[in-house]
């Protein structure tokens, strides 16, 4: 459904091939063609200036013919690209891009108070935010959503068990970035919120990192074999390291020289999610694959912080670079025998 400036418009009730050249001259604005008046069927308005259209609202329905009925699709409908992208109008296959695009203030002060709201620790102060629009990443990552739903399709399921059902506290156990977002008029324009698909465990979650890192990893993904090699705490096992807690994600970000520290915001799909609450299992990838899972989300001794792993590159994506000030000191928060999260681009 669409918004449209008409002006004068040039009306007729008849086939008239001649009508666009009308408007060209200047002498109208658009064509309305009356055919419902002449023919019984639909009056139609013509543009020819694609600045007089907006298109506003996208509308998904079905033609049911005698007595059918259809059942809605529960899965959020995803535009190519975030809505809120500059890139946004661009074709993501066909027209590539990758930039990191400086957010508007409103967008910083959000992903503040997210940070301020999930962190365990010391309030860190966001001083600089990016936003990273590659279509080379977004184009793999949705791959991978369509292929997870096309999963679970086969499989005869609807959705994945979310956070809190694992635990078997369903009133407390919801990922905390997600429970914060819900609270929020702004996060809409920051991430696109109402698409995020909480059937495949769809998250926000911090990965603290050092810059090198954050700049290799919003350019490449999280990369591994021969394009580069990822090293992350093996206490539960291979894969990406992501958190919840802030905190647990910035004892993973040295402080440089200046004293700033770099997290970045991704988008995650954790699909089916292998739970454990042991203090440190460092097989527990194998298990979690062995049980067709697609992550681990691992709440030491059941008091946290919880960490989420993930097993496929493809199912992050770096969105916002997040430099930080920090006060306090984070090193406790990370096990002595996890290596810092960086990726080593060869």
């Amino acid at each position: 459904r669409c918004r449209a400036c008409l002006g004068k418009f040039y009306y007729v009730t008849d086939r008239d091939p001649g009508a666009k050249q009308k408007v060209e001259s200047g002498e109208f604005d658009n064509t309305v063609g009356d055919r419902a008046k002449a023919a019984k069927t639909y009056r139609e308005v013509v543009l020819y200036d694609p600045d007089q259209v907006y298109p506003e609202y996208v509308i998904l329905y079905g033609r049911l013919d005698g007595g059918k009925t259809v059942t809605a699709n529960d899965a959020p409908f995803d535009l190519e690209l975030p809505v809120y992208w500059v890139n946004v109008h661009r074709n993501p296959i066909a027209d590539p891009f990758s930039v990191h695009c400086t957010v508007r203030k409103k967008i910083k002060d959000l992903i503040q108070r997210l940070a301020s709201g999930t962190c365990s620790g010391s309030k860190p102060v966001v001083l600089d935010v990016r936003r990273v629009e590659d279509s080379e990443l977004w184009n793999r990552y949705v791959g991978f959503k369509a292929g997870l739903h096309q999963s679970l399709r086969s499989m005869g399921e609807t959705r994945c068990l979310p956070p809190n059902e694992l635990d078997g506290r369903p009133e407390s156990g919801h990922a905390l970035t997600s429970k914060l977002l819900e609270d929020e008029v702004d996060a809409e324009e920051a991430a696109g919120i109402e698409n995020m698909d909480f059937a495949l465990n769809e998250l926000l979650l911090w990965h603290g990192t050092d810059e090198q890192s954050a700049t290799a990893i919003a350019e490449s993904g999280f990369l591994s074999g021969s394009a580069g090699t990822v090293r992350h705490g093996r206490r539960f096992g291979e894969g990406a390291y992501f958190a919840e807690d802030l905190a647990k994600s910035i004892g993973y970000a040295p402080a440089s020289l200046a004293g700033v520290r770099y997290v970045l915001l991704c988008r995650t799909v954790c699909g089916h999610i292998w739970y454990t609450e042991k203090f440190s299992d460092t097989d527990a990838h194998q298990a979690a694959k062995r049980s067709l899972k697609h992550s681990v989300l691992a709440n030491p001794d059941g008091k946290g912080p919880r960490e989420y792993v993930l097993f496929e590159d493809t199912q992050a994506y770096p969105e916002y670079i997040v430099q930080l000030a920090v006060n306090g000191d984070f090193t406790a928060s990370r096990e002595d025998d996890a290596p810092t999260n960086q990726i080593i681009v060869q």
